[in-house]
């Protein structure tokens, strides 16, 4: 199975490979062989030391293809005009009587190029063929010029958005090289006629060659050693450039030799790279080898063939920079289309993890709820278990001891009983009025103790002064209030014999209410009260009970003036009471 997939995957590079090829030479030969002015024909063409082509009536334009530099154009029975590389002049009959003869051409800046063929005929057919050579000797160089140079600029001043990336830095660099090559090698003869120029120019040349090696090795996974490796390459190049320069003055004959092993070393060296890297990324290392091989292919073609004066006069290697670049472009919109849906896969998965991970913290949420109301419902229960120990259970556990003991009458006993059964009730109205308003709390209180004063001889009297929406109080204090309450009124009633006692529920101060629980009995000395053993543990229970609130409990009393108990309770707000249990909840 693996052999089956090793060769699919051979023919589908053979086949990228292949096809980039044909898309390049298709384009070039489209450009070359496509168009054949008619002004091309033996018919217009005069050679060097021949007799003068024919020409129409009509205006009559020459033109000499291959050219580099202005030439002064002689025609037997025309008068000499000059000719421009690229360009159709127009010739002017001359005054002088035609003379059969051979025409020449003679050079105004030397060298001017190819000057073994003329074409003289229609003006418009001439022009045409003259602005067909000027497309593809001159207007394609700019061309390739302009893209690779603004494009290279853009990748350049782009840097700080991929965080100053290697590889982008690099290729931006390649292609203004190849920019600068492509402008040394059209125009730079004639721009910079200087004796060092063939320097300039092949260093820029051999230097763009090994950009080409450092672009595949930031491709295909950075290697310093093989970059160290491509620059010394064109430091040795260039070496052997400057001491040909030195001795000879002249370099063409050691630059065929340079272009040669700088080709081959740069193929060998990308291939290499690339299949080094087809190991983890075959698609995208098969892609960049084919555009690779297109531009070795193009240079190849332009060292090796030298086509004459009548033939194609584009360069290869002037397309390789377009055609390169919109191969680049593809696959950078590939590799983005990869990126992408990764990017989505990354987002689904995301989501995925999200939504699981939603639904596991709602299940903890609706399990810390779930514990978090048995804590509470624990916790009620140990309090109630508490409470009934304390009260009911203390009272009941001391009544009968006292019964065995016999130190207690039969109005005692039902006295005990009578305070155990109190404590339940109490007990059972704190569960029941537990976060209601407080004066329907104490109204209930009010309308269970009623009927024992009633019974006793006491009037009762309730006022409750406080505004709606009364605060609330919770189910512990709310029992710690009934009891204290119970026992003031219960030593009332034993002790203080007293006819009315009031009780009062009023607004207090910030946060807090005030209970007020008086009597008109006889009243008592506090001082004398507290070293009493029972009524001073009954003072202290009332006072323990209040700091259990959180409250304070003031007592007020003198012998014949009754009995004032004030509590003050602080409270929460209403609002925040509701908006704190909505959350909760």
């Amino acid at each position: 199975m693996s052999g089956i997939r090793r060769s699919h995957g051979w023919r589908r590079a053979l086949l990228i490979v292949l096809g980039a090829q044909l898309l390049f030479w298709c384009f070039y030969a489209l450009l070359v062989l496509s168009f054949h002015p008619e002004a091309t024909s033996a018919d217009y063409l005069a050679r060097a030391g021949g007799p003068m082509p024919a020409t129409a009536s009509g205006p009559t334009g020459a033109w000499a293809p291959g050219l580099s530099k202005p030439a002064l154009l002689h025609l037997p029975g025309w008068q000499p005009a000059i000719l421009e590389p690229g360009h159709v002049t127009y010739l002017s009959p001359s005054e002088k009587e035609a003379v059969a003869g051979p025409w020449s051409l003679k050079c105004l800046r030397n060298p001017c190029g190819a000057r073994d063929a003329v074409y003289a005929g229609p003006y418009d057919e001439i022009a045409k063929a003259a602005g067909w050579e000027r497309f593809q000797r001159f207007n394609m160089v700019w061309l390739a010029i302009a893209v690779e140079g603004l494009l290279g600029l853009a990748l350049l001043v782009l840097l700080p958005l991929s965080r100053f990336s290697r590889l982008q830095t690099i290729t931006g660099l390649f292609m203004i090289l190849v920019s600068a090559d492509a402008w040394f090698t059209a125009f730079g003869a004639d721009a910079l006629p200087y004796a060092w120029f063939p320097l300039l120019r092949y260093g820029v040349e051999y230097l763009m060659l090994a950009m080409v090696a450092l672009t595949v090795n930031a491709f295909a996974g950075w290697q310093p050693r093989a970059a160290r490796i491509a620059l010394a390459c064109f430091a040795l190049a260039f070496g052997i450039l400057v001491a040909a320069m030195a001795v000879g003055g002249d370099v063409t004959a050691v630059v065929p030799w340079l272009d040669a092993a700088a080709l081959t070393l740069v193929s060998a060296f990308g291939i290499a790279a690339l299949l080094r890297m087809s190991r983890t990324a075959p698609g995208p290392a098969i892609r960049v080898m084919a555009i690779l091989l297109v531009g070795i292919a193009s240079t190849a073609w332009d060292l090796l063939i030298h086509p004459t004066s009548s033939g194609p006069m584009l360069q290869a290697s002037v397309l390789t920079p377009s055609l390169t670049t919109f191969l680049i472009l593809f696959e950078l919109a590939l590799q983005g289309r990869q990126l992408t849906r990764e990017a989505d896969e990354a987002r689904t998965d995301l989501e995925r993890q999200v939504l699981e991970q939603d639904a596991s913290l709602l299940r903890s949420s609706s399990l810390l709820r779930y514990q978090e109301r048995q804590i509470a419902i624990d916790a009620e229960r140990q309090r109630l278990l508490r409470d009934m120990h304390d009260g009911v259970g203390g009272i009941l556990t001391h009544l009968l001891l006292d019964t065995r003991e016999g130190r207690l009458t039969h109005a005692e006993i039902g006295e005990a009983l009578q305070s155990a059964v109190d404590d339940l009730r109490n007990m059972a109205s704190a569960i029941d009025a537990a976060d209601e308003p407080i004066d329907e709390a104490l109204a209930m209180f009010r309308e269970r103790i009623w009927m024992r004063l009633v019974r006793s001889g006491v009037a009762f009297d309730w006022r409750c002064h406080i505004p709606a929406p009364a605060p609330r109080l919770d189910a512990p204090r709310l029992l710690n209030l009934y009891r204290l309450l119970q026992e003031g009124i219960a030593n009332t009633v034993r002790h203080g014999q007293a006819t009315q006692i009031t009780l009062i529920a009023a607004p207090g101060d910030a946060n807090h209410i005030v209970v007020t629980l008086s009597d008109d009995g006889i009243g008592f000395e506090p001082t004398d009260a507290r070293a009493s053993p029972g009524e001073g543990r009954g003072l202290a229970n009332m006072q323990r009970r209040a700091r259990q609130m959180g409250g304070d409990l003031s007592i007020e009393s003198a012998t014949g003036q009754g009995v004032r108990l004030t509590l003050k309770v602080p409270i929460e707000d209403s609002s925040k009471r509701k908006s704190s249990k909505f959350t909760k909840d």
